[in-house]
């Protein structure tokens, strides 16, 4: 589609100059919206900084110099530039505007919809050059550009420009109050934001497949107001995120209210991983599906196979879910906690399933001291209660250490330091921990012994020191729930 094209090269050169640090204009955070220029009813709507002397284009520079071949991905991206048929300097410097954004609009029925792509340079006849250089390299039929004041109109139809300007005297966009309040729910200094109307798009395309709808439907999507998400660099390492709003936006993400972990005083301080949620409050999402012939199918299979019902399955994961990771030999250790009312019943579900796979697999399972164990091949699944929580775990280690006392992973610096880098809450509706540094290491220790390091190219392995941690976590405030991800870079 030549408005992909055009835009793909405006976003690839924009990243260019950025990265290479070259450049920047007066107009900073913050810029002109395009959503002025547009009318209310966008299904989607991206718009992102496209300036490269913004406060977000320079901390993504810093970021991106931070691995030892980041002068080496500008070259690459310089080289994709040229290979566009375009020039740098001429051609795509002077082109770029201090805001580029996409939006999308319905047409009737089941037709593609409608998508513009706009940008505010200053100077609109080097933006139309540009465009032209890049349709010319990929040959078929040309975009159509449109200049509206200070932004240039990027589709592939004038019809599609029609359908998505607002008209002279007429309400845009940014004056509608639900876009807006969406759009007050994200933050202004990021790099990227982008809006979406789930509600609006079932609307317009739900009619194709029915059986989806309807899925999606049970799902709650029908009653979000809005999507959302956005990435963001930070002086530590970069932020994204995605947030729902509306009446189903909790069910969507499977985030119940937020709580702090009570199982995390119990792990031990050495895991790399953890990973802990509301087990009740993601399963209900499945639930939901119940009258969907799909679903039930799945579900019909699965019992059959398993000879387990899924509701006895579900059940387990009612309370509190924690899964961690530690270092041993051969393979990392790995443990699923899992919190119930009813332990001996959640005791006796996690059995029932742990043999039902067992004899689907053809091994054996004995029990001894109150641990059920399963050998599948050389990966061991154990099974005990430990302190009124079920416990799966890939070594009996595991089991003895956690009704150790001493340090546990919240007494852990580099735990807390990366959850406070990130800026995690103290309450939360679900949290991820990696320490990446550890995973990575690890990763290349096990290639090692495997005899496989070699499979590894020395640019790869040199470009993963930077990173450091992964956190992520869920919020929830009224009707905005959130999903946010820091990734730290040393």
């Amino acid at each position: 589609m030549p408005t992909v094209r055009a835009l793909f090269g405006v976003f690839v050169a924009t990243f260019v100059l950025a990265a290479a640090g070259c450049g920047s204009s007066d107009v900073g955070a913050g810029g002109p919206s395009a959503a002025t220029q547009l009318k209310p009813g966008a299904l989607v709507y991206w718009e992102t900084e496209s300036d490269p002397g913004s406060d977000q284009w320079q901390q993504t520079e810093d970021l991106l110099r931070r691995f030892p071949d980041g002068d080496r991905l500008i070259a690459e991206l310089r080289k994709l530039v040229t290979e566009q048929g375009v020039d740098w300097e001429q051609d795509v410097k002077p082109a770029l505007g201090a805001t580029t954004a996409l939006a999308v609009y319905a047409k009737s029925g089941s037709e593609a919809p409608n998508v513009v792509g706009l940008t505010n340079p200053s100077d609109p006849d080097k933006t139309i050059a540009l465009i032209k250089k890049l349709d010319a390299k990929e040959g078929g039929d040309p975009s159509v550009t449109r200049v509206v004041g200070d932004w240039v109109v990027i589709s592939d139809k004038e019809a599609a420009i029609d359908a998505a300007l607002k008209t002279s005297g007429g309400e845009a966009l940014a004056d509608d109050q639900s876009f807006t309040s969406a759009m007050d729910k994200l933050p202004d200094d990021a790099l990227t934001r982008f809006y979406a109307d789930p509600a609006g798009a079932l609307d317009a395309f739900g009619g194709s497949d029915p059986d989806t709808t309807s899925a999606l439907k049970a799902l709650g999507l029908d009653r979000l107001d809005f999507a959302g998400a956005w990435a963001k660099a930070k002086d530590k390492g970069a932020e994204l995120a995605f947030t729902l709003s509306g009446e189903g936006a909790a069910r969507v993400l499977g985030a119940g209210e937020p709580y702090a972990s009570a199982l995390l005083e119990r792990v031990p301080e050495d895991a790399f991983a953890f990973l802990s949620f509301q087990g009740r409050a993601a399963t209900r999402q499945l639930e939901q599906l119940k009258s969907n012939p799909l679903y039930a199918m799945g579900v019909q299979q699965f019992e059959r196979e398993l000879g387990v019902k899924l509701e006895d399955v579900l059940a387990l994961f009612d309370g509190e879910v924690v899964f961690y990771a530690r270092p041993s030999a051969p393979i990392p250790e790995l443990t699923l906690l899992l919190e119930s009312d009813d332990v001996q019943q959640a005791r006796a579900s996690a059995d029932n399933l742990l043999r039902a796979v067992a004899r689907r697999s053809g091994v054996e399972v004995t029990e001894s001291g109150g641990v059920t164990t399963a050998n599948f091949g050389g990966f061991t699944v154990n099974l005990a209660t430990v302190e009124g929580t079920v416990v799966l775990t890939t070594s009996q280690r595991g089991l003895a250490d956690l009704e150790r006392s001493g340090n546990k992973l919240p007494d852990s610096d580099r735990y807390k330091a990366a959850l406070e880098t990130a800026g995690v809450p103290d309450e939360y509706t679900g949290l991820t921990y990696v320490d990446l540094a550890e995973t990575i290491e690890l990763v290349l220790g096990y290639m090692n012994f495997a005899g496989e390091s070699e499979q590894l190219p020395p640019e790869v392995r040199r470009n993963l020191e930077p990173l450091k941690t992964l956190v992520s976590w869920g919020t929830l405030d009224g009707e905005v729930a959130s999903a946010l991800a820091f990734v730290e870079i040393d």
